[in-house]
C-alpha cells in the first residue's frame, strides 16, 4: 500500500467537510452590533431636496382653513413665547374660541408662537418652515430605515422614502400650515426609532433616553403618536434578533412618556367646563341612529381613505354632511371596505409570524390608521387627507417591497444597479414617483388661500353644507374691505348669501350659516333680515358669542341700550376673551357715563390683545371725558404709536 499523503489546507478557502455545499441566501435579519449600513449617506440629502422642492411652490401662499384658528386668529400664539405657559396648560384652540375641545398639541402651537415672534403675520415664513421640516423628515426617514431595513435591498428603503414624500395626500399636511402637527409627530417618532436602533447597536443608556424624549415630543406634537406604542415593539421584533424579553423591556419604557402625556392631557381637558360635542357637519357618522349604521358608515369611509391614498384623483378638504350620510351594510362601499380591510388584517396576522414584510407594512398602515377610522372610537372628523400621513408610510413600504419582489432584487444589490436590473427597477419606481409627485404639484395651488381651496373643492363635494358655508364666507370677504367693514362689491356679498342659503338648505340647523348670513345682510344695510337671522342662529346655539355681539349692535342702532348691554354681557360670559364684545360693552357703558366700568372692560380686552389701538384709544378718551387729561395722554400716545390715523 502506498503511503497516504498529508493534505494541507488551502489558505484561500477554509477546510470544510463539504466544500461544495450550496450557499443559501441569508434570512433578512439584522445583527445590529455588526451592521454595515447600505447605501450612501448623501442619498438622505436627495430625499430632503425632493421633499423640499415638491412644496417650493407654496412659499407665497396665505393662511388657509384651520390656519386661522391655529395661528392668525389665535391670541395665545400671537403673544409669542411669553404665552408658553398658556399653550401647555390649555386646549389646542383655546386662543381662538371659547368652546371646549378635545385636542392637546402644545408643541406644535409653541412652534407657531415662536415663528410668529420671529416674523409676525407672515404666512410665507410658516409655509417655508413646513417645507423645511418635511425635507428634514425625508432625511430622517432615510437614515433611520436604512438601519431598520439593513438586511434588505437598499433600493427598498430608497424607493419607500421617495414614494412617501411624493404622495399627494400629503398636500394637506405640508401646504396647510396647521398640519405641522402631523409632520413633527412623525418626525419625532422616527427619531425615536432611530435612537432605539442606536441603543441596540451600542447598548448605551443615552440612546434610549433620547428615544424616550423624542417620543414624548411626538406625543406633545399630536396625540396620534400613541399608536407607536404598538409600532415600536412590532418593528423591533420583525427586524432584529433580540430576545422577546429585551424587546418587551425596551418597549415598556415608552409607556413612561405616554403615561405622562395622557395624564397631562387629561388634566388640561378635564379643566374645561364641559366636553366637546361633535356635530354631523364635522363628522357625519355622529348622525347615525344606531351602532350598526355607525360601523357601516365608518367602514365606507375606510374604503374612501384607501381609495384616495392609492388613486388620488379627487382630492378634497371636506366630504362632509350631507354630501356623505350614514349608511347601512347594504351600501356597496361599506361591503368592499369590510372585505378589503378584513382580508388585509387576517392575511397580515397569518403571515407576520414569518416576519413577512408585506404583513408588516399592512399592520403599520392599520395600526397608524386605527385612531382615525371611526371604527374604534368616533373622532371629530369623518374625512381629512392629513390623517393618512402616518399610515401612508406603510403603503409606501408596501409599494417599494412589491417592486423589489417583482424584479427579484436581493439584499446584496447595489443602490443604482440592483442586480443588473437597475434601469427596470428605477424605471418603474420613477413612473410611480413622477405620477404621485405631479399630482401633488397640481394639488398644492388649491391651498393658496381659503377662497382658492373652497372654490376648487366645492366641485368635488357640492352638497357639503360646510364647504358651501365656508365658500360663502370667502365670497363675502371678496366684496368687502375687511378693515373698514364697508361693502366694495355687493355682487360678491350676494353670491355669499346664496352660498349661505344652500348651506342652510342642506342643514337647516346650521347656526353659523344663519349668523354669517345675518352679518352679510347687515353689511348690505338690510337690518331687519340681519336681526331675524341672528335670532334664528341663537335659537340653534344660544351661547354663540359673536352672534350675540352682532345682535347687540342691532339693539344699539335702535337705541335699545339696555338690550344691547344685556346681550354684550352674555357674549363675554360665554367667551371672556372676545375682544369685540368687550369693546362694544365698554362703549355702551361709556355712553351711560359709567366710565370706570367701561375702562375695566377695555383693559380686560388688552390682556388678550395688548396692542389693540382701538382699546387703548377708548381708554384714553374715557379718562379725558372723566377730566383726567394726564392719564388720558399716556393711553392716547400708545394708541397713536400703533395706529397714527387715530390722531385727529
Amino acid at each position: 500500500m502506498s503511503k497516504k499523503k498529508n493534505v494541507k489546507p488551502n489558505p484561500t478557502r477554509p477546510v470544510t467537510q463539504k466544500p461544495q455545499t450550496k450557499v443559501h441566501k441569508p434570512t433578512p435579519k439584522t445583527t445590529l452590533a455588526a451592521v454595515q449600513l447600505p447605501g450612501p449617506w448623501w442619498f438622505g440629502l436627495v430625499c430632503a431636496a425632493f421633499g423640499f422642492l415638491l412644496y417650493s411652490n407654496t412659499f407665497h401662499y396665505d393662511f388657509c382653513l384651520d390656519d386661522f384658528s391655529s395661528i392668525k386668529e389665535n391670541w395665545v400664539v400671537k403673544g409669542g413665547l411669553k404665552n408658553l405657559g398658556i399653550i401647555f396648560s390649555t386646549e389646542y384652540r383655546y386662543g381662538a374660541w371659547a368652546s371646549p375641545g378635545s385636542l392637546y398639541r402644545p408643541l406644535s402651537l409653541a412652534m407657531f408662537a415662536f415663528e410668529w415672534q420671529l416674523s409676525p403675520d407672515n404666512p410665507g415664513f410658516y409655509h417655508f418652515m413646513n417645507a423645511v421640516y418635511y425635507a428634514l423628515s425625508g432625511w430622517v426617514l432615510w437614515v433611520t430605515w436604512r438601519r431598520v431595513l439593513a438586511a434588505y435591498p437598499v433600493a427598498l428603503t430608497a424607493i419607500m422614502v421617495l414614494v412617501f414624500l411624493a404622495l399627494p395626500v400629503h398636500s394637506e399636511v405640508v401646504a396647510n400650515i396647521k398640519s405641522r402637527d402631523e409632520i413633527m409627530s412623525l418626525l419625532f417618532a422616527t427619531l425615536a426609532l432611530y435612537s432605539i436602533w442606536r441603543y441596540f447597536e451600542h447598548d448605551k443608556t443615552g440612546w434610549i433616553i433620547g428615544a424616550l424624549l423624542f417620543y414624548a415630543a411626538a406625543l406633545f406634537s399630536k396625540e396620534s403618536a400613541i399608536t407607536f406604542l404598538a409600532i415600536y415593539p412590532l418593528t423591533m421584533w420583525c427586524f432584529t434578533e433580540k430576545p422577546l424579553s429585551k424587546i418587551a423591556s425596551t418597549a415598556a419604557l415608552f409607556l413612561i412618556p405616554a403615561g405622562i402625556f395622557l395624564f397631562v392631557r387629561h388634566q388640561v381637558l378635564a379643566a374645561q367646563p364641559y366636553a366637546e360635542v361633535y356635530s354631523p357637519l364635522d363628522n357625519f357618522i355622529v348622525a347615525a341612529t344606531n351602532p350598526v349604521s355607525r360601523l357601516a358608515s365608518a367602514l365606507m369611509m375606510c374604503f374612501e381613505y384607501l381609495k384616495v391614498l392609492v388613486f388620488p384623483v379627487s382630492l378634497v378638504s371636506d366630504r362632509g354632511f350631507p354630501q356623505l350620510k350614514p349608511v347601512g351594510f347594504d351600501n356597496w362601499e361599506t361591503l368592499v371596505g369590510l372585505a378589503i380591510y378584513a382580508a388585509m388584517f387576517i392575511w397580515a396576522l397569518l403571515n407576520i409570524g414569518k416576519k413577512n414584510l408585506f404583513a408588516y407594512a399592512i399592520l403599520i398602515y392599520l395600526i397608524a390608521f386605527s385612531l382615525f377610522s371611526n371604527v374604534l372610537l368616533v373622532i371629530g372628523t369623518s374625512y381629512g387627507e392629513r390623517l393618512l400621513y402616518m399610515p401612508s408610510l406603510g403603503y409606501a413600504l408596501a409599494i417599494a417591497y412589491a417592486i423589489v419582489k417583482i424584479f427579484k432584487i436581493d439584499q446584496t444589490a447595489d443602490l443604482f444597479n440592483p442586480g443588473g436590473k437597475g434601469s427596470m427597477v428605477w424605471g418603474v419606481a420613477a413612473l410611480i414617483i413622477l405620477a404621485y409627485g405631479t399630482r401633488t404639484l397640481l394639488r398644492n395651488p388649491a391651498w393658496n388661500n381659503s377662497a382658492s381651496l373652497y372654490n376648487a373643492d366645492i366641485i368635488q363635494s357640492p352638497n357639503s353644507a360646510k364647504l358651501n358655508y365656508h365658500n360663502g364666507l370667502e365670497q363675502v370677504k371678496t366684496g368687502m374691505d375687511e378693515k373698514t367693514g364697508v361693502v366694495t362689491d355687493s355682487t360678491w356679498v350676494l353670491k355669499g348669501i346664496a352660498s349661505y342659503n344652500k348651506a342652510i338648505e342642506l342643514f337647516p340647523e346650521y347656526h353659523d350659516a344663519f349668523g354669517s348670513r345675518g352679518l352679510a345682510y347687515f353689511r348690505l344695510n338690510k337690518f331687519d333680515q340681519a336681526y331675524t337671522d341672528y335670532l334664528t342662529s341663537l335659537k340653534h346655539r344660544p351661547n354663540d358669542a359673536k352672534v350675540l355681539s352682532n345682535l347687540g349692535f342691532i339693539y344699539f342702532m335702535r337705541n335699545q341700550f339696555d338690550k344691547a348691554e344685556e346681550v354684550y354681557r352674555k357674549s363675554i360670559q360665554y367667551d371672556p376673551r372676545f375682544i369685540d364684545a368687550r369693546r362694544n360693552l365698554g362703549a355702551i357703558l361709556a355712553m351711560k357715563k359709567q366710565f370706570p366700568a367701561a375702562i375695566e372692560q377695555w383693559q380686560e380686552g388688552l390682556k388678550f390683545e395688548p396692542r389693540n389701538a382701538t382699546l387703548l384709544f377708548y381708554i384714553g378718551s374715557a379718562y379725558r371725558d372723566m377730566g383726567q387729561p394726564e392719564k388720558a395722554q399716556s393711553w392716547l400716545e400708545q394708541a397713536y404709536a400703533i395706529e397714527p390715523s387715530l390722531r385727529k
